[in-house]
């Protein structure tokens, strides 16, 4: 049943709000549209298209952002993949939407009560990206060791997965490539960068095994007691040596009969073995022309091949800060989670953390969303003690601590009457007039009849007179 987005009543057929008359018609297209998108991604998770699955998901979410049984599948689908902390913020979400009967409050309580769950989701993390940090440095040999350990503790991190095969690829694995991307298309059948790989490394393993049966054909085998060995079949039949000792021999015999009546006929036979061994030369030498050609293509085809494996891992390195992005967010989530035992000041640290980064995920909506929610539940506050610390820096005329703590003050509530005027103030110390006279102005408009904001219009006066 779908209800008014004005008045919040239940819907009729018709294309307008009985109670209210908003008119809902298009609201109905939109809504359907995305309960559409959320049961193609449904049908998808069940067969385990996941990459299908989270398209599908986030353009239902795009639709309508509270469609709260997209988001918990999606961040189902998430969890699945091993993205736990794309996984919690889709939670953190739905349950931020619809509070009461929703089963994401569930999920973060499965994973905030499973300490050890969590710690193992976050040293792989750490772990990964300390081998994205390897391979940039050029030492693919650890980063693998260190990849095999994180998909050993978390198997479901597909993208742990994927690099190790890329390694194994360059190192010209393809058999273990071929296993990690296995894993990898088990869980996610839909995943096209298993399947680019897994063909990449099928088309080796394929002409590697024409190699060695060819090599097999050419190779003889002999039994000693219970030993087998198998060598190069080198044995050729050397059917102009025997030609050569036939007619040489046959010589020698017509010698007896008449050497001036054979002699023409020995001085053409010799002109037909020098005939003949120039025709073999030459072939051979085309032979040899022709190798080269194929062998330089592979040269060509291999290099092309190492270009884009490394585009592809410098692909990869660029994660690197939305990991560091995603840790911290994941770790104001879980202090946040405590409730009244939460403390948030640590829980602005981590958000400021994330300011400091520059991390690109600020950009996303859904992370900015998260991020938005955390710091408009802290904000009142913080701010007060950040104007209780720069409060106290002001009156030992300490301005540069001052300034700071007064900007994340009004950072956090940008309503705080006090922490304004403080702030103009220090500005004012610091004699930067124009944003003292700034912020004086928000004084005024938001509080004009107070002692603060009759205070800020005398300061007013008297910058403007100088």
């Amino acid at each position: 049943m779908l209800f008014c987005y004005k008045c919040g009543v239940a819907l009729s057929e018709k294309s307008y709000c009985t109670s209210c008359g908003a008119a809902v018609g298009k609201y109905k297209k939109i809504i359907y549209m995305s309960n559409k998108y959320y049961n193609r991604g449904l049908e998808k998770a069940q067969i385990r298209d996941l990459t299908g699955a989270c398209e599908d998901l986030r353009q239902s979410l795009k639709l309508y952002k509270r469609n709260t049984q997209a988001r918990n599948l999606l961040g189902l689908v998430y969890f699945e993949m091993g993205e736990t902390i794309d996984a919690m913020a889709e939670w953190v979400l739905s349950e931020h939407f619809q509070k009461d009967k929703n089963i994401a409050s569930d999920y973060i309580e499965t994973l905030k009560t499973n300490a050890v769950l969590l710690d193992s989701i976050n040293s792989s993390i750490k772990k990964y990206n300390s081998a994205l940090n390897l391979c940039k440095q050029g030492s693919l040999d650890v980063a693998k060791i260190s990849l095999k350990r994180v998909v050993n503790t978390n198997p479901r991190l597909l993208n742990a997965h994927l690099l190790l095969a890329l390694i194994l690829i360059k190192e010209e694995d393809y058999s273990g490539a071929k296993k990690e991307l296995i894993q990898v298309r088990r869980i996610d059948k839909g995943n096209i960068t298993a399947a680019l790989y897994l063909r990449m490394a099928e088309e080796n393993l394929n002409t590697d095994s024409k190699r060695k049966k060819k090599n097999t054909e050419n190779a003889v085998t002999i039994q000693n007691g219970n030993d087998i060995i198998i060598q190069p079949n080198t044995r050729k039949e050397n059917t102009f040596l025997n030609t050569f000792l036939n007619v040489l021999i046959g010589l020698v015999i017509g010698l007896a009969v008449g050497w001036f009546v054979l002699g023409p006929i020995r001085v053409n036979l010799q002109k037909a073995d020098e005939n003949k061994e120039l025709t073999n030369a030459y072939e051979e030498i085309n032979l040899k022309n022709t190798t080269i050609d194929t062998l330089t293509q592979r040269n060509d085809s291999l290099t092309n091949q190492y270009e884009n494996l490394k585009d592809q891992l410098n692909a990869y390195e660029g994660t690197n800060g939305a990991f560091e992005g995603y840790k911290m967010l994941l770790e104001a989530v879980k202090e946040y989670s405590k409730g009244e035992a939460a403390d948030k000041a640590l829980i602005a640290q981590y958000l400021d953390r994330i300011d400091s980064n520059g991390s690109d995920k600020l950009k996303e909506a859904e992370f900015l969303e998260v991020y938005n929610i955390l710091k408009t539940a802290i904000g009142e506050s913080v701010a007060d003690t950040y104007y209780e610390n720069g409060y106290n820096a002001f009156r030992q005329e300490d301005y540069v601590t001052a300034l700071e703590n007064f900007k994340k003050a009004v950072e956090y509530n940008s309503e705080n009457v006090d922490a304004l005027y403080y702030l103009a103030c220090t500005y004012m110390a610091n004699k930067d007039y124009d944003n003292a006279r700034y912020y004086f102005n928000l004084v005024i408009g938001l509080s004009p009849e107070s002692e603060l904001g009759q205070k800020a219009a005398t300061y007013i006066a008297e910058i403007d007179a100088n």
